[in-house]
């Protein structure tokens, strides 16, 4: 286990500063209205499915740069770095192009948001699609520090960006009035010059430490092969998180069809929710590291002993910790908002997040492992089958024929996580 905390406690770091960033964004929202918060979480949701698609680009495109910087041919590692930041170009461009010309369809159609929530979720969405534009290249960025042999950098660049994030939210008045903008806009101002900050900085050490050429195709020197390689790669890459992220967009139009409170109870249980998961996200993440380790070193009994030790502790640790969380409810959630009716729903969805939390910690331990032990398409097409076909008509039908409610999505939520956990236990086992 200590070998193991050297990978993971880095990461539950950067983890730990992600949900700081991710409670105080909501304490300002909440201050707002609880309706400004819901439409926050509405649009990350949908955003969550874009920047799903170029993370997994970036993972593709490092893996395939890697490759051939490994077979020591630097031209055709720069023109794959070309390719991959035209592919990302593109892929931005498209996306921009979708949300500023859809906005108001994919805000009321697509999430269904109506009212006060669709009001502030077009606010926040105005200056938010710049900072998805940035993130995207940042990812491109990291695939290619990352395709260099050097994964610390991008790791000390996400910690600056949500480390800048929390001070110019925390610390710097709201200049919304001077500027002429409302107080949600001011928030994804904030959150965009901290992204525009971190990729400053990520273009400087690649231009001025880095030094690595960048060559972009033309007609004579474009392969298709090349640009196959890097797009295949991704889809298989990003199958699972996409299925996920897609399933939290229709999870997102079940709340709002259920009313704003859901919206907003659903966002800050969810804040909430998240910290007992860093921990087995960071033994997981960790494990992976560990495990590809071991693997190679011929010694896949350790291997497999291992990730079994790491999820027994997180299987303990984190239900424990979000019935806690469940028992404090009332005063944690008074951080957010003084109003009791979203205080219940969100009390309700958290204690039906104890359940969902056995489910989480085990998956975020065992998924990682078996995708470092090669067998990332099981995990994926589990995920797949299980969050879509099977989970979010359970959704539909428990929410609204059934008339549970919020009750009934968060229950489904806790069945989602713990069908894959207990199906990728019983894979790593054998």
């Amino acid at each position: 286990m200590n070998r193991l905390s050297r990978f993971s406690g880095p990461i539950l770091a950067e983890l730990l500063l992600n949900f700081v960033v991710s409670l105080l964004l909501f304490r300002l929202l909440g201050r707002i209205a609880d309706s400004a918060s819901g439409a926050v979480g509405s649009v990350n949701s949908l955003f969550g499915l874009f920047h799903m698609f170029f993370l997994g680009l970036s993972q593709a495109g490092g893996i395939v740069i890697a490759n051939a910087c490994g077979r020591c041919n630097p031209q055709l590692a720069a023109r794959q770095r070309g390719l991959l930041l035209l592919i990302f170009l593109a892929a931005i461009s498209a996306v921009l192009l979708l949300v500023s010309g859809g906005r108001t369809f994919l805000l009321t159609q697509v999430m269904g948001l109506t009212g006060n929530a669709a009001g502030y979720a077009a606010s926040f969405c105005r200056i938010a699609q710049w900072s998805l534009a940035t993130q995207a290249l940042a990812q491109f960025m990291t695939a290619v520090f990352r395709s260099l042999g050097n994964s610390m950098l991008p790791f000390l660049i996400a910690l600056l960006n949500n480390s800048v994030t929390l001070a110019l939210l925390w610390l710097l008045p709201n200049y919304s009035a001077a500027l002429n903008i409302s107080s949600i806009e001011w928030i994804a101002l904030c959150q965009l010059s901290a992204n525009l900050l971190a990729l400053f900085i990520s273009f400087l050490l690649f231009f001025f430490h880095m030094r690595a050429p960048i060559e972009l195709p033309d007609r004579s020197r474009f392969s298709f092969a090349e640009l196959k390689a890097i797009l295949v790669l991704a889809g298989v890459v990003v199958l699972e998180p996409v299925s996920y992220n897609l399933a939290q967009v229709v999870l997102s139009r079940f709340y709002a069809e259920i009313g704003e409170v859901a919206l907003a109870a659903r966002a800050y249980a969810g804040t909430l929710a998240s910290v007992p998961s860093l921990l087995g996200i960071a033994l997981g993440w960790g494990a992976q590291i560990r495990v590809s380790y071991l693997l190679g070193a011929g010694q896949e009994a350790e291997a497999r002993q291992e990730v079994l030790r790491s999820c027994r502790l997180t299987v303990v640790l984190a239900p424990l910790f979000s019935l806690l969380i469940y028992l404090n409810a009332g005063s944690l959630l008074s951080m957010f908002t003084g109003d009791p009716v979203v205080t219940a729903a969100s009390t309700l969805l958290l204690g039906c997040f104890i359940l969902l939390e056995i489910g989480r910690s085990c998956n975020t331990t065992i998924a990682p492992a078996l995708k470092a032990r090669g067998e990332a398409g099981y995990v994926a097409r589990t995920a797949f089958v299980v969050m879509l076909p099977v989970c979010l008509p359970i959704a539909w039908f428990a929410s609204f024929p059934l008339g549970f409610g919020i009750l009934g999505l968060g229950l489904t939520a806790a069945l989602d996580e713990m069908l894959r956990g207990w199906l990728n236990l019983k894979r790593w086992q054998k």
